[in-house]
């Protein structure tokens, strides 16, 4: 999936080590807001995570950006945990319109 929006918080990093292969791991976890239609009235928020290194040194609050990401479902002691992964983060440029010039009295 693919959305356009703004990254409106950046989250404390989280690290360690698997216990299955051994290597170090970081994760960003950020929240995301986003209008899935362009005619809502409310923005839709998620909180989105990334192990993907080349991404996390680009990851700024209030950055516009086009994210894409994907979803899966993991079980832990019983319980299910939805995980939001993203894959894709380009810069958005946001261009406003210039201001009129205002005509001399």
């Amino acid at each position: 999936m693919i959305f356009q929006g703004r990254i409106k918080q950046v989250l404390p990093m989280r690290s360690g080590t698997s216990q299955k292969t051994g290597n170090e791991w970081k994760a960003l976890p950020f929240i995301f807001e986003y209008f899935e239609n362009p005619s809502d009235r409310y923005a839709d928020t998620v909180v989105l995570e990334t192990l993907d290194t080349d991404i996390i040194p680009h990851i700024k609050e209030g950055m516009e950006v086009k994210i894409g990401f994907g979803h899966s479902v993991r079980e832990w002691n019983g319980r299910w945990f939805n995980e939001l992964r993203v894959y894709k983060l380009e810069k958005v440029k946001t261009t406003y319109p210039a201001p009129e010039a205002q005509a001399a009295p």
